[in-house]
């Protein structure tokens, strides 16, 4: 896990918001606010998207500037993207995905991207489909628990499940599987020869 590069007072962050980000969505700005102020500044910016890259225990961050309406715990815009480096096994992938549509796995690259609309509910994501992967839980378990957690949120119930990610992201070398070679072709290669 990296430190963040340059993390900036509350006021900078709010002033490099308020210089870069006109006409975004208030709730976008907001999250850019605090992501600036715990992680720097983006490494890139675009008129659609804020790019992080290594910033905390995450591989990257893209904060969106319009999010894609998910329902799941309860209806928001994912706006917020957030991607570690792990392995997940082909035999879990079907309880992943039925677990959180926001979840995206990439074999080649060994990377888990989770999409919600905070840091926070991010993480618990993640946990999640850790403890899925791993058989600590079962798909019903972690939806279960989910609920369970958001609804501590919103009574506002001291919740530290969704402070910090609860595994060890994995080295790019342990995490990626860039396959093998076709057969057929490592066969038609042996034969030109």
């Amino acid at each position: 896990m990296n430190p963040p590069a340059d993390p900036q007072s509350g006021a900078q962050a709010q002033a490099w918001v308020q210089q870069h980000l006109n006409g975004w969505p208030q709730s976008v700005r907001d999250l850019a606010t605090q992501l600036i102020a715990e992680y720097g500044p983006p490494a890139e910016s675009t008129p659609r998207q804020l790019i992080w890259h290594d910033n905390g225990s995450f591989t990257r961050t893209v904060l969106h500037r319009t999010g894609a309406r998910h329902n799941f715990p309860l209806p928001h815009e994912d706006i917020l993207e957030q991607t570690v480096r792990y392995r997940v096994p082909a035999e879990k992938l079907a309880d992943l995905y039925a677990y959180n549509g926001s979840l995206v796995f990439e074999r080649t690259r060994g990377e888990l991207t989770v999409h919600c609309d905070s840091e926070q509910q991010n993480r618990l994501t993640l946990n999640l489909a850790d403890e899925i992967v791993r058989g600590e839980r079962t798909l019903d378990q972690a939806l279960g628990y989910h609920a369970q957690v958001i609804r501590g949120l919103q009574t506002h119930e001291p919740e530290t499940y969704p402070q910090k990610l609860r595994f060890m992201p994995q080295t790019a070398a342990a995490a990626a599987d860039p396959g093998e070679e076709a057969e057929l072709l490592r066969h038609l290669g042996a034969s030109a020869e």
